[in-house]
């Protein structure tokens, strides 16, 4: 008789999971790593570039990830391909378009650029280029629920990171270019890997309509407008402290989205399952149903965090030693901030996804760009007063207030959902997971 594990951890729940569980786990390694054997200055270039690409990444996903999961989702076999096509032709044409501006950035903005940076913008488009087999790969397993084999591709991607980076470390070779290069190969061995076991769809290419492009772009346009502004926020951070403080302020910074990775490793994991579910909801137009998902999700992921949350805010000292040294320990009360403000993010983050599955991206959009808006101002006025790092911590918090308020006075004229009723169905939830990781026969989590 075969072993049956037990029914919690073979749903697609625990596989994704368990696939930002591997991010977070290579990613901190890494991270620990680099703020070791680089100078503060260097690690705080690091950071800034990586944000780069992240903003250039974060706008490619924004327009197709969630476009290919509402259209591709219980679609046809004709009209699936069709979908994976136009996904194709836009992304391409996109990461064509990033190559191309990188080049021209390169060659007209060199004299006023540093050496690192004039080294970093040519590898940037080059890097977008070769990540992309590996990010259209994993939107398509997410609209078909293949979370095990996301698992795989995150794996080979910051396995590959971490090997280099060790390789680099032993033959005494750690410097900005030769990290720069080892990231990029990590990218470019993902992405070959996930073309071998034909999980990019790349065939679909010859069964693109313009049509069906057109369609992909126009709902997934103010989509890419959310994600890039939210995903703005943390690089608008950056370049504040950057310009501001200086790069070490930037290095300093890290610390604390580093510590934010626990409470991220569990939202990203239910995000991804809640997508597919409210839009299913929303496409059947049944909003009750749309309203229990948005409680019962916002309120697991809400009572799930605490627990962590409280552990990091009892050992932030501790903890900031063993991540990356004691000259790091004055980003103590920042980390403490964030922790604080991590407690609303949930909500925030599923106001969000829910109006993007009930076909309302552009108040979604609207909050962002206002939360963005108000996020830079009061970090600049902070800064300028009092010239404190806090004061970007301190900003973060009020713009997550802020954006909960926004949103959650908007959701609630089209979904009758209480505050309550968040609490009610993320304890029902919880009790619900906890009884099934219990059992040894497969069952179906609730969606």
């Amino acid at each position: 008789m075969a072993f049956m594990l037990p029914a919690a951890f073979r749903s697609r729940h625990f596989h994704s999971l368990l696939g930002n569980i591997v991010i977070a786990f290579f990613n901190v390694l890494s991270f620990a790593l680099l703020v070791r054997l680089l100078p503060k200055s260097a690690f705080g270039e690091w950071v800034l570039f990586i944000a780069s690409y992240n903003i250039l990444d974060q706008v490619r996903t924004g327009l197709m990830q969630t476009s290919i999961i509402k259209f591709y989702a219980g679609s046809s076999e004709e009209d699936g391909k069709r979908v994976a096509g136009a996904g194709w032709l836009i992304s391409g044409i996109l990461t064509l378009g990033y190559v191309a501006l990188c080049f021209l950035i390169f060659l007209i903005a060199g004299p006023w650029l540093n050496a690192t940076w004039h080294f970093f913008i040519c590898w940037l488009g080059i890097l977008t280029l070769f990540s992309l087999p590996m990010n259209f790969a994993s939107w398509m397993l997410q609209a078909t629920h293949r979370f095990d084999k996301i698992v795989l591709i995150r794996l080979s991607q910051n396995g590959t990171f971490l090997i280099l980076l060790g390789i680099l470390y032993l033959l005494h070779m750690v410097t900005l270019p030769n990290v720069l290069l080892a990231y990029t190969s990590s990218m470019a061995v993902s992405s070959i890997y996930c073309l071998l076991r034909k999980w990019t769809y790349l065939h679909t290419f010859a069964f693109r309509t313009r049509e069906q492009a057109v369609a992909l772009y126009r709902y997934g346009r103010l989509i890419v407008g959310s994600m890039a502004s939210s995903t703005g926020q943390s690089y608008a951070d950056n370049i504040v402290l950057r310009y501001l403080l200086g790069p070490e302020a930037v290095a300093l910074y890290s610390i604390p989205q580093k510590f934010m990775e626990v409470v991220e490793i569990i939202l990203r994991s239910f995000v991804a399952t809640a997508q597919p579910t409210l839009s299913e909801s929303a496409n059947r137009q049944d909003l009750p149903a749309v309203a229990r998902a948005f409680c019962r999700y916002t309120g697991t992921v809400s009572i799930l965090i605490f627990p962590f949350i409280l552990g990091m805010l009892l050992l932030t000292e501790p903890l900031i030693r063993i991540l990356a040294s004691g000259s790091y320990l004055a980003a103590t009360d920042i980390v403490r901030i964030i922790l604080l403000s991590a407690i609303c993010w949930p909500m925030d983050r599923f106001i969000g996804v829910t109006l993007d599955m009930m076909n309302l991206p552009h108040i979604n959009f609207n909050k962002n760009i206002l939360k963005f808006a108000l996020s830079v101002t009061l970090e600049i006025t902070l800064i300028l007063l009092f010239k404190d790092i806090r004061s970007v911590a301190i900003a973060s918090f009020c713009t997550v207030i802020f954006a909960i308020i926004y949103g959650y006075y908007f959701i609630r004229k089209h979904l009758q959902i209480q505050m309550r009723d968040i609490w009610h169905y993320g304890w029902q939830e919880c009790r619900t997971l906890l009884q099934k990781a219990g059992r040894k026969k497969p069952v179906v989590l609730n969606d």
